[in-house]
């Protein structure tokens, strides 16, 4: 059975994380963080602040919520 999580940064969904040999594997699912993509971490704490960082340095604006 393949283990996964989503992956939020300020409530907005980023990616996937997936586990993979005792490590977590990330999946972007929005373009701001693909800087991370495919990139693989021991935990999901070290895989959120890596994915935090990417998104802020991607500079793409953020995603435009429903009103």
């Amino acid at each position: 059975m393949i283990r996964s999580r989503p992956v939020e940064i300020d409530g907005r969904l980023v990616g996937i994380a997936i586990a993979q040999d005792g490590a977590w594997r990330f999946h972007a699912t929005d373009p701001a963080a693909s800087a991370a993509e495919g990139q693989t971490f021991p935990g999901l704490p070290e895989m959120q602040r890596r994915v935090h960082a990417a998104v802020i340095e991607s500079r793409l604006p953020p995603l435009r919520r429903p009103a």
